[in-house]
């Protein structure tokens, strides 16, 4: 338990930061999507090739990798696109109600059960990322961003379900690089689309998106992913769930910005209802 409760606070630093990664960088949603998931997967790619077994995906398992890298691309992509027509602290907290998806996802689709004590920890980690960022700041200033952090929580729920089924048969590098490659498509098809500039950038630029690949997708996602051979999906969901906290907390030391009282309160509520969570947690050997 001890390794688990270390690996999900480097899942949740790593996803912090990149709210704050994104405000810094103007580049549209798709392409900085694109290049976070390129750059992840040649990595992987790189360290994995040969030992790589795809064996485990064949089969109904094909279905399961390519809705849960096409439901990642378009989590990117819409919660990204969020950042732009709301704030860090509005759009984080929709998006990371995907715990409450997840849990109803699980049990509708999956059968699986939490005690009851993990149930009020969900109940309560969304009260407190919703005392955080919503208390004392009710004006979202467009109900369009606020859609597309919604939508960004609904696809990752799904993500970490259809993860969850191919954990249970399948290694890391196994689940994530086809997920991964997949969801790179998905991307770039949408790119293309819409015509998307994917080259020009400033040097500047470059290494933000490298970092923005690096951190949150890499020290978080893939480490994430690793969780879910051990913990139930909406466990791990309602760990990300911590990522409001975290990016509050970067926003200090990188935008200055500081949190009123309200935002304390809802981070210790929040981080409250993750240990409680992960507390009952009945973790497989």
């Amino acid at each position: 338990m001890g390794k688990l409760l270390v690996l999900s606070l480097i899942a949740v630093v790593s996803i912090s930061s990149a709210s704050v990664i994104i405000k810094l960088v103007s580049t549209a949603a798709p392409a900085l999507a694109f290049w976070r998931l390129a750059i992840t997967t040649l990595l992987l790619l790189t360290t994995s090739f040969w030992r790589l077994d795809l064996r485990c995906v064949r089969g109904v398992r094909t279905t399961y990798v390519l809705v849960s890298g096409l439901m990642l691309g378009l989590h990117f992509i819409t919660w990204i696109e969020s950042l732009r027509y709301a704030s860090i602290a509005v759009s984080v907290t929709l998006v990371t109600t995907h715990p409450v998806f997840t849990a109803l996802l699980s049990y509708l689709l999956m059968g699986e059960s939490l005690r009851r004590p993990q149930y009020v920890g969900m109940l309560t980690c969304v009260l407190g990322i919703s005392i955080m960022s919503l208390v004392g700041s009710l004006t979202i200033r467009s109900y369009y961003g606020v859609l597309l952090a919604l939508c960004g929580a609904f696809t990752a729920s799904i993500y970490f379900l259809a993860g969850r089924y191919l954990r249970q048969s399948c290694g890391l590098a196994e689940y994530v690089i086809p997920t991964y490659s997949v969801a790179t498509l998905t991307t770039l098809a949408l790119a293309a689309g819409l015509g998307v500039d994917l080259i020009n950038y400033t040097p500047t630029t470059w290494g933000l998106i490298a970092l923005l690949a690096v951190g949150p997708m890499l020290g978080g996602h893939t480490v994430l992913n690793y969780l879910l051979k051990f913990m139930n999906a909406a466990t791990v969901a309602t760990v990300a769930a911590c990522e409001p906290v975290g990016a509050t907390l970067l926003g200090v030391v990188v935008l200055n910005e500081v949190p009123d009282t309200h935002v304390v309160l809802g981070m210790l509520i929040t981080l409250l209802g993750v240990y409680m969570v992960l507390r009952y947690e009945g973790v497989s050997s």
